[in-house]
């Protein structure tokens, strides 16, 4: 498993929600789905006060975890430099800084993309953790998708994930 430990500074995001759970598998159906009401309907070019204003850089932010339900928040975004202009169906967050456990998926071809992300984040947990001297601290786990998913560029896609911890 490709990991790599970053402290990623706090950070503004707005983007688009799915409230959705983790009961019978939902969230591995319906984030899927919003992703390809995202990018079908191109949600990411009316993100204005973009970081990465040359390039598309998204996140998908798993965050609101409950225990106790396995609801959950899902957030389809970008990093921003202020929150000025948000339209009226999106949302804006802000998010500490924190150390990440990065994990970089496989490279594959984009139809098997989205089961190489759910595996990866199936075989944290288990595989990684486990030895890692590490822990989850609690807080926002996130995907980011840059250019090597950009399967018009890429024959093979890869994408990183981003998991906060600290020592035990």
């Amino acid at each position: 498993m490709n990991v790599q430990l970053k402290t990623k500074p706090a950070f503004k995001f707005v983007g688009y929600e799915l409230k959705t759970s983790c009961i019978d598998g939902r969230n591995h159906r319906e984030i899927p789905l919003f992703w390809r009401t995202y990018l079908d309907e191109n949600k990411g070019a009316h993100i204005g006060n973009r970081v990465q204003a040359d390039s598309q850089v998204e996140l998908g932010i798993c965050t609101d975890f409950n225990p106790q339900t396995s609801d959950l928040t899902y957030l389809i975004g970008m990093e921003v430099t202020t929150f000025d202009g948000v339209l009226e169906d999106q949302v804006c967050r802000e998010f500490p800084e924190a150390t990440y456990a990065v994990f970089t998926t496989p490279p594959v071809k984009v139809e098997e993309f989205t089961s190489a992300i759910q595996s990866t984040w199936k075989s944290i947990q288990p595989e990684w953790f486990p030895t890692s001297g590490y822990t989850h601290a609690g807080g926002a786990e996130f995907e980011l998708y840059d250019e090597r998913c950009n399967p018009a560029k890429n024959e093979l896609v890869e994408m990183d994930i981003y998991i906060p911890v600290k020592k035990k």
